[in-house]
């Protein structure tokens, strides 16, 4: 009687072992990065800075609530894009856009509704945008300086989070950085001390 013994196959001529492409492996960190998300603590933390940015971006408070919420549903909702790799950098910027368009199409009735409003009590993030001037003068500049000036000043994103978000060279954001400080100190009347970082 002969003994019995596992026999392990044997390969199979021409058949490679499969490893997973690097697109692959990115889907799957992008996968495990939106699932790792934390939707709670950050509207916690990053919400209200995320507000302020889109609000000194187009200038009006209700709109820029009502876009970052449609940015974050977007964010969640729509599962055929990678993952950002800045969450707030890439909600700023998708929401930033969506109020500028809507504030083009209501600017005008939104403006008659502020007017017949109650005032309201004092909303946290209003604190950040509490200087008339700068806002003003915010709402001078060409929305893509304006978005990069936002990030870069209130956000403390840095210059390659930026670029890397809005898909332009580090080179264009430090540019428009440059000439949103020398258009913001001569609307401000005032030398703005303030240096890009890397």
């Amino acid at each position: 009687m002969t003994a019995l013994s596992l026999a392990v196959p044997a390969p199979v001529p021409g058949l490679a072992v499969v490893t997973p492409a690097p697109a692959a492996r990115a889907v799957a960190a992008d996968e495990a990065q939106a699932r790792s998300f934390d939707m709670t603590e950050f509207v916690r933390t990053e919400y209200p800075r995320i507000v302020s940015a889109v609000r000194m971006i187009a200038g009006d408070r209700e709109t820029a609530v009502d876009a970052v919420q449609d940015a974050l549903v977007q964010l969640l909702t729509h599962g055929d894009r990678a993952w950002p790799r800045n969450v707030a950098a890439w909600v700023t910027v998708v929401a930033s856009n969506r109020s500028r368009d809507v504030h083009r199409h209501e600017a005008v009735r939104r403006r008659v509704i502020d007017r017949l409003r109650p005032p309201t009590p004092e909303d946290p993030t209003d604190r950040v945008c509490g200087d008339l001037d700068v806002l003003a003068a915010l709402e001078s500049l060409p929305l893509r300086m304006r978005q990069v000036c936002v990030m870069h000043y209130l956000q403390d994103q840095s210059v390659r989070e930026i670029a890397m978000v809005l898909g332009i060279g580090t080179g264009t954001v430090k540019t428009q950085l440059h000439r949103g400080r020398i258009a913001l100190a001569g609307r401000l009347g005032a030398q703005v001390g303030m240096q890009p970082e890397g």
